[in-house]
């Protein structure tokens, strides 16, 4: 019996050994995490503060600013009032850049090439479509999985009968934007039920949606990246 316990001894030191190194990474990764909460804390903390500081002092130009095209502080000349309104649009389209970049951080999709080649897969009985994707790089966009992946299912379905189906997935011509065009030879019927689908989800996810319906179905959506992950630029 103390042979055969003295065989096991071994073992039994080693498994408690490890016992003790987990304990102690176990309380390392807690340690870390509770660091990490407090640093986004912090910065949650900094991006808001920057975000006011910022955002006011557009608001008291765009409010005088309307005031002025209003009249409130007399006539106007032609070239005043283009200033003016130059001055308008520029105000408008800093207050959207400090919103879109330092608003609160939302749920994003790492990459959406798996999600569209799951939809798209290949159906026995129907028509194998033709995928074109990024190939040098993931594609990060903004918007919780689900609703991805119930657009992709969609826009598959609404396809679904067609003779020939096309994806392509790139750069749009505007920075910071990615191209999603689906075309499908005759045979597809979408329907206004689907297309209304379709627009609600492409609003939803910060995008736009295009059909066209001659010569070809075509179904283009204009969606917004991942701020994080700049979209590269269109070739």
């Amino acid at each position: 019996m103390v042979a055969r316990f003295s065989a096991f001894a071994p073992a039994l030191l080693a498994a408690h050994a490890r016992e003790v190194a987990q304990g102690a990474r176990q309380a390392r990764l807690l340690e870390a995490k509770l660091r990490l909460e407090r640093t986004v804390m912090a910065q949650d903390k900094r991006r808001s503060r920057a975000s006011h500081d910022l955002r006011t002092p557009l608001m008291v130009i765009k409010g005088y600013v309307d005031m002025m095209l209003k009249g409130t502080g007399g006539p106007l000349s032609a070239q005043a009032q283009r200033y003016l309104e130059r001055i308008a649009k520029v105000s408008a389209d800093q207050k959207d850049l400090i919103d879109r970049r330092l608003s609160p951080p939302v749920p994003g999709l790492e990459d959406l090439r798996p999600v569209l080649e799951h939809a798209f897969a290949p159906v026995k009985g129907r028509a194998t479509p033709t995928l074109t994707l990024p190939g040098e790089r993931t594609v990060p966009v903004r918007g919780t999985r689900a609703d991805w992946e119930l657009l992709a299912r969609t826009l598959a379905k609404g396809t679904a009968g067609a003779v020939a189906v096309d994806v392509h997935l790139g750069p749009a011509l505007e920075a910071s934007q990615w191209l999603l065009r689906v075309q499908a030879c005759p045979g597809a019927a979408l329907t206004a039920r689907t297309q209304a689908v379709l627009q609600q989800l492409a609003g939803r996810l910060g995008g736009t949606l295009a059909v066209a319906v001659e010569p070809r179905l075509e179904i283009t959506l204009l969606l917004p990246g991942d701020d994080a992950f700049p979209v590269p630029a269109h070739r």
